[in-house]
């Protein structure tokens, strides 16, 4: 099950985000996704640039999600399309999910 999520997931952030037809006429706005993160995210996740490495209750910091090895637009959609057990479904828009996802990739600095 897990790896169909990932599939689906990979499927549909390629076609919103990294699909060479889209990628001209999609503009991310990574201030406005810090906006959104940090009224639907701030609870759980510091979603700023601090570098620890942990939040509240051992959650990830955005910025340590960001610096994942491997981390990628595709597998942060995967996460917040389809949460982990713990995470609550939060609905975002095509475009705050685009928004969302490229805060954090700004926030990275590992290569």
């Amino acid at each position: 099950m897990r790896k169909w999520k990932t599939h689906v997931a990979t499927a549909l952030m390629a076609t919103a985000v990294t699909s060479p037809a889209l990628a001209q006429s999609v503009v991310t706005d990574p201030g406005r996704g810090r906006e959104i993160a940090e009224s639907l995210c701030s609870t759980c996740h510091i979603v700023d640039a601090s570098r620890g490495n942990i939040a509240k209750s051992d959650i990830s910091s955005f910025y340590s999600i960001a610096n994942k090895p491997d981390q990628s637009q595709e597998r942060l959609a995967g996460a917040i399309i389809f949460p982990h057990p713990a995470m609550p479904k939060v609905s975002f828009t095509n475009s705050e999910l685009r928004d969302v996802i490229a805060y954090i990739m700004s926030l990275r600095t590992a290569k």
